[in-house]
């Protein structure tokens, strides 16, 4: 009798530890499609489809080409773009860019950068930048639009314009949630 019972508890044991694994297995799976569902949903095609604009997350790097519209406008196309979190310094940042860079584009990284000796400096320094690179022959306007509220609707917000060969940065001592960029324009 005590054989069959001690028999018993070990098939049961066994059988529990069996289960014990599927689940732990099914609970690795349904994690997998879930996060596969997530990333899917959220990928764009990349080169996007040239468009007037495009908005653009805090925490991004990409490179838009130009596309001539008429003898003035532009057209772009997000042509790379990737997640970007870290904070860049306020002033050293030059190695962010490649030397030789594709020609006819516009390199962008929205995201913080900060400045300072201690970490009390640094953060009392934080600010969201969109720092760029123009690559293209032409000086240029355009219009940004900002969005100061998770949700919420997006604002005009000055800027500098972009021009050949420069390294431009735009600077906010608030947070933003998203970045708008359309209507890229030769300047006269």
């Amino acid at each position: 009798m005590k054989w069959e019972c001690w028999t018993l508890l070990k098939e049961r044991r066994l059988r529990h530890k069996k289960n014990i694994k599927k689940t732990e297995i099914m609970k690795k799976l349904i994690l997998i499609a879930i996060l596969a569902m997530q990333f899917c949903s959220q990928a764009q095609e990349i080169p996007s489809p040239p468009a007037n604009g495009f908005a653009f997350p805090i925490g991004s790097k990409f490179t838009i080409k130009l596309y001539p519209v008429d003898s003035t406008h532009f057209d772009f196309s997000v042509i790379a773009y990737e997640a970007f979190d870290q904070t860049i310094s306020l002033h050293e940042n030059d190695s962010l860019f490649k030397t030789d860079g594709e020609a006819g584009t516009i390199d962008f990284y929205f995201c913080f950068a900060t400045d300072g000796d201690t970490e009390k400096e640094r953060d009392e320094n934080m600010h969201v930048v969109l720092l760029f690179k123009n690559r293209t022959i032409y000086a240029m306007n355009y219009t940004s639009e900002i969005q100061r509220k998770e949700d919420g609707k997006f604002e005009s917000t000055s800027n500098v314009g972009t021009y050949p060969g420069v390294k431009t940065n735009e600077m906010w001592p608030y947070m933003i949630y998203q970045i708008g960029l359309f209507d890229f324009r030769r300047m006269e």
